[in-house]
């Protein structure tokens, strides 16, 4: 299953127009119809990360039975996945650093939310 199609079906699921998740995401209605639809074959890095924060989904999930090839160098700065390419300029290290605070992020939003229950 395509990025474009486990996007629409997110959005969907959380009865969300195209309209409110591309004012979310800082992109025009017509740039998420050509995602959703499979028009569009790059997608922006940081727009994945705003998408996964949105759906609270890992970046994992979108490319979940998919080959990605983050080898900066090889592929000048671009991330593989299906037939689409997310635009990577950040080395290696930094990606894993981005992943390990959205991770702590994560961590620290369930331990607020389990000690405001008590």
């Amino acid at each position: 299953m395509s990025i474009g199609i486990k996007i629409r079906q997110l959005r969907e699921k959380q009865k969300m127009s195209q309209n409110e998740l591309a004012l979310q995401l800082g992109v025009s209605q017509t740039t998420l119809h050509n995602i959703e639809s499979g028009n569009s074959q790059k997608i922006d890095f940081l727009l994945m990360d705003k998408v996964c924060n949105i759906f609270d989904k890992d970046f994992s999930y979108f490319a979940n039975d998919s080959v990605i090839n983050n080898n900066v160098k090889e592929n000048k700065g671009q991330v593989s996945c299906e037939n689409f390419t997310i635009n990577n300029h950040y080395p290696e290290s930094i990606l894993l650093e981005i992943q390990n605070l959205i991770n702590e992020n994560k961590l620290l939003k369930t331990q607020i939310a389990e000690f405001s229950l008590k």
